[in-house]
């Protein structure tokens, strides 16, 4: 379980712009300008009015006191805007032994690198081949179905390719989708939004590459990695 630092404060969105700011309602009624620690197209993340919920940091040095966490869809569901937190939440997961597949791995190994990638973790356990892990961090949704990517990824094709290189090579080699949102039931790759994307995906499975994916529990305190849910092909 990943746990803020404390609970998150509510507020009205007003506008995204810069990638990287948003201008939001406190309820004082104070307009504040905000981090978005996303860089995607956050596609039905964004809407203008529609409630959110920041995290707040004391650090003097910080710009940006505030920094944009959920986002919320029409019918008041949760989404995990911050693109960083899927990493923290699989980490934790993973020193929990709570992924069954990667349940035997003690040695997590964040940020390792091979061939021309980073790949976010490396597990390892004596009697066991290296395992690489790739976390993508899902808030697309059409009804209760999550998808990736929300736009073309080409960082994630190659991940995919050096993924299934990996395999080749006899690692283990695992893609796990953490859908950071509620109401999710299933999953599957966004093909009309990045046809290459879901190629390379297949092309990985192909290879020995295994794929996984995790809904998540959000809540104003915390984030938990919940269950396995299918993948629809």
């Amino acid at each position: 379980m990943f746990q803020f630092s404390s609970a998150l404060t509510q507020a009205v969105l007003v506008k995204r712009y810069k990638r990287f700011l948003a201008d939001v309602v406190l309820p004082s009624g104070e307009v504040i300008t905000v981090h978005c620690p996303n860089t995607g197209a956050m596609t039905g993340c964004c809407d203008p009015h529609s409630r959110v919920y920041l995290s707040e940091s004391n650090n003097p040095k910080r710009k940006y006191r505030y920094t944009w966490e959920y986002a919320t869809d029409a019918a008041s569901h949760k989404i995990c805007v911050n693109t960083n937190n899927a990493n923290k939440v699989v980490k934790s997961a993973l020193a929990e032994h709570r992924i069954s597949a990667l349940g035997h791995y003690g040695t997590i190994v964040p940020e390792q690198r091979y061939l021309n990638s980073r790949f976010d973790f490396l597990l390892q356990q004596d009697g066991y081949p290296d395992c690489y892990l790739e976390v993508k961090s899902a808030t697309l949704a059409t009804g209760t179905t999550g998808m990736f990517p929300d736009t073309v990824t080409k960082r994630g094709q190659k991940h995919c390719k050096e993924l299934a290189q990996l395999s080749q090579q006899g690692y283990q080699a695992k893609l796990l989708f953490c859908v950071m949102r509620e109401n999710i039931r299933d999953f599957m790759i966004a093909e009309k939004l990045d046809p290459d994307y879901a190629k390379a995906v297949a092309h990985a499975k192909a290879n020995g590459v295994e794929i996984l994916c995790y809904v998540c529990d959000l809540s104003t305190t915390n984030i938990h990695l919940s269950h396995q849910i299918p993948i629809i092909t």
